[in-house]
């Protein structure tokens, strides 16, 4: 009976040592599928329906500070300075309080007007873009050179200079652009989706706009 007592005294050592083993191996494991690109997107997706317009701006904030970073970073090529944090701020500020609010209620207002269609490829897709091209861009890119004016202390005056100097050519610039992705935005994307969509080529956007508006100013 000894060595049968025995036994079992080391049976149960042993499943006591290895209980909290495998209770500090949970967190670990849960950590990682929060930290997964896809649980990460499903976060995402369910903060947007819970916080649309907030969680827009906040994406808005850090797309297009990057993108102005980037624009930094060309420029670093040529003139060697340093990263103009106050610069990339205001591109920020931009995104937060203009671009994104912008966006999301045209965007809204314009799939209320004019409803998306099952077949993307119809003459309903391409109204929209005309309406997005032809009328709300001219207006929002002047509405950007006049907001920069602002912020930096050049003041209205400056803002309508550039607007009559530059937003022409830089609105050749924006439908080489903005046209190809908008069909694909207002003929493919969610509504939901739309200003996420315009985030991200907007990133690219960003980069000439900064290098314009600061090589003007």
């Amino acid at each position: 009976n000894m060595p049968t007592r025995r036994l079992a005294l080391l049976a149960s050592c042993a499943a006591a040592l290895q209980a909290p083993a495998k209770h500090t191996t949970r967190p670990r494991r849960a950590t990682a599928r929060r930290l997964a690109p896809a649980e990460l997107w499903t976060d995402y997706l369910g903060a947007l329906e819970a916080n649309p317009l907030p969680v827009k701006c906040v994406t808005a904030a850090c797309v297009i500070g990057a993108g102005d970073a980037a624009a930094q970073a060309i420029e670093g090529l040529k003139l060697a300075k340093p990263l103009d944090g106050a610069r990339v701020a205001r591109w920020a500020f931009f995104g937060l309080v203009l671009q994104a609010p912008w966006n999301h209620f045209f965007q809204n207002a314009l799939e209320a007007a004019i409803p998306s269609t099952p077949d993307p490829w119809t003459a309903t897709t391409a109204t929209k873009v005309a309406i997005d091209q032809g009328l709300q861009a001219p207006v929002f890119t002047a509405l950007i050179f006049v907001f920069f004016a602002v912020i930096e202390g050049r003041g209205v005056d400056a803002g309508r200079r550039q607007v009559a100097d530059d937003l022409a050519p830089t609105l050749l610039k924006n439908w080489l652009i903005f046209v190809p992705a908008t069909v694909v935005n207002l003929g493919l994307v969610p509504l939901e989706l739309r200003v996420l969509f315009i985030n991200v080529v907007f990133f690219f956007w960003v980069i000439i706009l900064s290098l314009l508006i600061n090589e003007t100013a």
